[in-house]
């Protein structure tokens, strides 16, 4: 047994390799961690000080009873991809993230986007705010004032980071909403329509007047348009 100079055991421990290790930190003991076998598409995790999401993580074979994990990333807010390849037994730091359901309330001074919680939900009223050129393009242009999104919400580890501030990212809008038709302008064949409630314009069929309800579809790909008239 190991023993210290006043005959105590000692805390040290051996690591994998046989060496001595040093004892664990109560840092260290505070992150939410997850083994390489346990990753799983859509989870957050601490890699190098910045938080990924988890796109898909895959196992090779390495000799016999030998396993690693080829995990692939894509870095919250900017969209960088990146590859970790990791043993069965590495440990990751997962982030403590929640999805949450705010309305857009417009851009400020300072072209940063704001968000409030809804009037009914226990923080009602609080304002969150994200720089609007982080934001894609199709949302700069089709957010609009009381437009219900889901924001993604990182929480740093306090005693890891106690001066990290939290990180509000991946805006996502409905699929569809409705917008007023304000303005009406002809681009070679095509009807365009400008809106009341934002900055976007999107083609439309020649039915449709200034003052209508329409639906502009939001794609998946980055692009609107034209869902037909409101009812």
């Amino acid at each position: 047994m190991l023993r210290s100079l006043f005959g105590r055991p000692s805390l040290a421990v051996l690591n994998n390799y046989g060496h001595m290790a040093r004892p664990a930190s109560p840092l260290l003991c505070a992150q939410r961690g997850v083994f390489a076998d346990r990753v799983r598409a859509g989870m957050i995790l601490k890699v190098d000080k910045r938080y990924y999401r988890v796109l898909a993580n895959t196992r090779s074979q390495k000799g016999q009873n030998a396993a690693s994990f080829n995990i692939k990333l894509t870095e919250v807010g900017t969209g960088r991809k990146k590859e970790v390849t990791a043993g069965h037994g590495h440990d990751f730091a997962e982030a403590r993230a929640e999805r949450v359901r705010l309305l857009f309330s417009g851009f400020d001074d300072d072209d940063m986007a704001c968000f409030v919680y809804p009037e009914h939900s226990s923080d009602a009223g609080k304002e969150v705010n994200i720089p609007g050129d982080s934001l894609p393009e199709l949302q700069q242009k089709f957010l609009c004032c009381g437009m219900p999104v889901d924001v993604l919400h990182i929480m740093p580890d306090d005693d890891e980071s106690p001066n990290e501030k939290d990180i509000w990212s991946e805006v996502v809008m409905p699929s569809n909403y409705t917008y007023t038709v304000e303005k009406l302008t002809l681009k070679g064949m095509y009807k365009m329509a400008a809106f009341v409630e934002c900055d976007g314009i999107i083609g439309v069929n020649d039915s449709v007047q200034v003052n209508d309800k329409v639906k502009v579809v939001i794609k998946p790909d980055g692009t609107a348009a034209f869902g037909g008239r409101a009812t």
